[in-house]
Order: structure tokens, then sequence, then C-alpha cells
């Protein structure tokens, strides 16, 4: 019995327009800043 690897899923975000892999990867970037603004906060005030 031979046992296949496992398939690499596909890529939910792939078959997005131009627009919203934009929007997508500005919210990714905006999270970013906001968690290290955050913890900024949190440690030096």
């Amino acid at each position: 019995m031979r046992i296949d690897p496992p398939k690499p899923e596909k890529d939910p975000f792939e078959d997005l327009s131009p627009l919203q892999k934009k929007t997508r990867k500005a919210a990714i970037v905006f999270a970013f800043i906001g968690v290290f603004v955050w913890a900024v906060k949190i440690l030096f005030l």
C-alpha cells in the first residue's frame, strides 16, 4: 500500500482581484502596526 505525500492546499487568496489583494495586504500591514503600537504603549507608558 502506497502512501501519497499530502497535496499542498490551494491558496484561497490567489483568485482575488488585484484590488482585493492590495486591500488584504494593507489590512495585514495595518494590523501589524496596530499590534506594535499597542505593545510599545503597554511597555513604555
